[in-house]
């Protein structure tokens, strides 16, 4: 009975592919190159809400105190975000040449979550950003400011 069993498993495997089979299976697909012309990957982080709220804290305290911290101006008697023109920068693109961005005060980087590898906040008119080191790319916004 073993040697007609290995026989039949010799012959099955033996046998040609059935002609369907062999018809319905297709070459891999071949490898496009990326357009020349197609954008930079978008970047999609994610800043936590906790951030963006503590920055609002943080500069609601300052005006509180009678303080008028950076990036914000006296109006009446009370701080104010002041009001851009223009938003001088967009998201996933380098910041241009002319704009240049604010450190945050060391108390309110303590605050925040680490920035990611190769990133920092920056202040930029209103708007607290996270921009690439050297890249100057705009990855995410934390909080416009002009909302307080």
């Amino acid at each position: 009975m073993r040697p007609v069993l290995i026989a039949l498993l010799l012959v099955a495997s033996l046998a040609p592919v059935p002609l369907a089979l062999a018809q319905n299976t297709k070459p891999p697909a071949k490898a496009t190159a990326p357009a020349q012309d197609s954008p930079l990957p978008t970047l999609n982080m994610v800043e936590p809400q906790r951030d963006g709220d503590a920055v609002y804290t943080y500069y609601r305290e300052e005006v509180a105190a009678g303080r008028c911290p950076a990036g914000l101006v006296k109006k009446n008697n009370a701080c104010g975000a002041p009001i851009p023109a223009k938003q001088a920068w967009k998201m996933d693109q380098p910041l241009p040449d002319g704009v240049a961005g604010e450190a945050l005060p060391a108390a309110l980087i303590a605050k925040l979550s680490p920035s990611p590898a190769g990133y920092q906040y920056l202040r930029v008119d209103n708007d607290i950003l996270i921009v690439g080191l050297g890249s100057r790319n705009v990855a995410a916004l934390v909080a416009d400011l002009s909302r307080l």
